[in-house]
């Protein structure tokens, strides 16, 4: 079976993995006073390093096909009264971990974080950096938008520490930007790119998006191609999730025309070609990089991990989320704050948390979310590593799941057997379909979570 025929057949929504137990799964039993005590006891017993996710939801303008959580507005003095949230919880979340500890992993993401001032990103990271260390060789990275982003701002960036970034673009094409609200010419993103790289940032990445209004296979071509002559070091190449019912605003985008399923499989499958071409390499699912750029080794070398921030080459202990709608992960469960800013302000005031929901992890959880990331981010699942880790047979353990992996070993996405199986290159594109078949809560009647498409 050729590739358009296996993206066809495996196209279905699905988690991306990022988490498991997936959020839909998460309770609002599992509050503050829950994360408090996590905090303080849940990492007792490690020095491990940790990740932080700072969410700045603040932008002028609202792109159409965005599923963020977002507020939009042109008042930069909004700002500093969530600034001021941001640092409460930073300090709370410190003093309740009760030693200094050290980050592998900084990201900030959106929104637009680049929406602060100079004078406030400033502010922000040293407010982290007077409560943890950095670890040696941290990864520190933010998510720009080079229509709203100076080159003031990335100096600044870059003295405070910043290394990473993740350059939004989705299309290149006019037609397309005027659909979906967000004017980009290339020479601005090619001229960012190299600001970036002159200031010594490694690694960065574009975010494309395929499947939105107007995009054709001939006008998405011309995309990849000038995203090719560029050249960043990372590409996240995303299918456009169209889901009204949670973001309203997408539904101005349905008077227009949108490539259906069949034009969406050929747009990815020349994409995925022609960056293969080019000298890009799957990292899984939707992400490629260089094989110069340290994703791509780290692949080679077994040291990828995945967490809310996507893939990462820093393994961490957990994360803190700092901000609105940000999520947290502790060795023992998830939580998420509240996701509206107001409130999430109101809430830091009272009490310097916000929780809205999470997931304390069964047993049973904390051996599928090990077999899940087992394959997200080693492309392997090997028994004997599972049985040494859990003291329980693998096979007993999943034998519903093993007898249905027979068809992903027919067509190549796996290979071994069901002792030792490795997800093949072209298999990495269908990882979070066999992913799927580990996934407890799947099976369980009248689940009604809404997710993006796999492939």
């Amino acid at each position: 079976m050729g590739l358009v025929e296996l993206i066809r057949k495996y196209s279905t929504s699905g988690p991306r993995y990022t988490s498991y137990p997936t959020a839909p799964q998460w309770k609002e039993e599992v509050n503050e006073d829950v994360y408090r005590r996590e905090l303080q006891e849940g990492f007792s017993g490690s020095d491990d390093e940790l990740a932080m996710y700072v969410h700045i939801p603040f932008c002028e303008q609202l792109c159409f096909y965005c599923g963020c959580n977002i507020q939009i507005t042109k008042d930069h003095g909004r700002s500093q009264v969530y600034l001021d949230a941001l640092l409460r919880e930073i300090r709370e979340k410190a003093r309740l971990l009760g030693k200094s500890r050290r980050l592998s992993q900084i990201s900030w993401g959106g929104g637009t974080p680049t929406f602060l001032t100079v004078s406030e990103i400033k502010t922000l990271q040293k407010g982290i950096l007077d409560h943890f260390s950095l670890a040696p060789g941290a990864e520190v990275s933010i998510e720009i938008d080079p229509r709203v982003t100076s080159d003031e701002q990335l100096e600044v960036l870059q003295s405070v520490g910043f290394n990473r970034a993740s350059l939004g673009v989705q299309d290149f094409n006019e037609n397309v930007q005027k659909a979906v609200n967000r004017i980009q010419s290339a020479e601005m993103t090619q001229k960012m790119l190299k600001t970036c790289h002159s200031l010594g940032f490694s690694g960065v990445n574009f975010d494309l998006m395929y499947g939105l209004p107007l995009q054709t296979l001939e006008t998405f071509q011309k995309t990849i191609e000038e995203v090719i002559r560029i050249k960043p070091d990372r590409i996240a190449l995303y299918n456009y999730a169209h889901l009204p019912t949670l973001r309203p605003h997408q539904k101005i985008l349905e008077k227009l025309e949108m490539p259906d399923a069949e034009e969406r499989v050929e747009i990815f499958t020349l994409a995925y070609e022609a960056l293969i071409s080019a000298g890009y390499r799957s990292i899984g699912m939707d992400h490629f990089a260089l094989e110069t750029d340290e994703m791509f080794q780290s692949l080679l070398d077994g040291r990828l991990y995945r967490n809310f921030m996507g893939y990462t080459v820093k393994k961490g202990a957990g994360l803190l989320g700092v901000g609105a709608s940000a999520i947290g992960e502790s060795p023992n469960a998830f939580f998420q704050n509240v996701r509206e800013a107001r409130n999430y302000e109101e809430r830091i005031a009272k009490t310097g948390l916000a929780t809205l929901r999470g997931c304390l992890l069964s047993d049973d959880d904390r051996e599928r979310k090990w077999t899940i990331q087992s394959l997200m981010c080693q492309f392997r699942l090997d028994a004997k590593e599972f049985e040494d880790r859990f003291k329980k047979p693998f096979e007993e353990k999943y034998r519903w799941e093993l007898s249905k992996l027979e068809e992903f070993f027919k067509e190549g996405i796996l290979e071994g057997n069901a002792k030792s199986m490795k997800v093949t290159n072209l298999g990495r594109l269908f990882v979070r379909n066999v992913a799927m078949i580990f996934d407890a809560y799947l099976k369980k009647p009248n689940q009604k979570a809404t997710y993006s498409t796999t492939v």
